[in-house]
């Protein structure tokens, strides 16, 4: 039986709370995804980790530019500035963590992007791109919240002295946890407006990015 978890950045309504209920399974096997058992424990690989370091330097730079094409398309200047604050201010403290991951676990810059990432970052930007203004936001959004809920859940079960406390503690910190939730806020107001048609299309760009997050961990682990 899957198990049920309640994230931290809770739903901001009825409709990301659903947004979220219809996607747990998915969202439970990305939280007991092996990669994340093993980084709790402490016994990842360090190729596999680094594998996933070398890639998620390619999916920032893309996921950047997504959420910029996002951000032009918003009517509302509180989510053109939330959302150009997250290509720069939001993706920043993530490119913080890679300053001082990559030196520690002696991470390059990869040649080229492996196949899941390319295929999650074209589909980020072909949505943002060419769908509709809400599916691009209910797309870029699990890679935020999932891993919100993630790192607090990895945080919870890791063994002392980890040496990928630091990934942890970034994604669980409080910092990184404001933007979550004024995410979530701005995806249930657009959830409130959308017709039937529209959030169905929601909900299947959300559930779809959960899917390619849950098989950027799987490549990273099989590396």
């Amino acid at each position: 039986m899957t198990q049920n978890f309640i994230p931290d950045c809770l739903p901001a309504g009825p409709f990301t709370r659903k947004l979220w209920s219809d996607t747990e399974c998915v969202i439970a096997e990305i939280i007991n995804h092996p990669f994340c058992t093993q980084l709790a424990e402490g016994t990842l690989s360090k190729k596999s980790f680094r594998h996933y370091l070398g890639q998620d330097i390619l999916y920032i730079e893309k996921d950047a530019r997504a959420f910029a094409i996002t951000a032009g398309r918003s009517d509302s200047n509180e989510d053109f500035d939330f959302f150009l604050s997250m290509a720069r201010d939001g993706l920043e403290i993530e490119r913080f963590l890679h300053s001082e991951l990559l030196p520690f676990f002696d991470v390059k810059r990869p040649a080229k992007m492996s196949n899941i990432c390319s295929q999650y970052t074209s589909f980020l930007l072909n949505t943002a791109f060419n769908a509709s203004y809400p599916e691009a936001v209910a797309a870029l959004l699990p890679c935020f919240w999932v891993y919100r809920e993630t790192g607090l859940k990895i945080r919870e079960r890791a063994i002392e002295d980890n040496p990928y406390q630091k990934w942890m503690d970034t994604y669980a910190g409080e910092i990184y946890g404001r933007y979550v939730q004024q995410f979530i806020l701005i995806a249930e107001k657009l959830m409130e407006h959308a017709s039937p048609l529209q959030l169905d299309a929601m909900r299947d760009s959300f559930r779809q990015s959960c899917e390619y997050e849950k098989a950027f961990f799987s490549e990273a682990f099989n590396f």
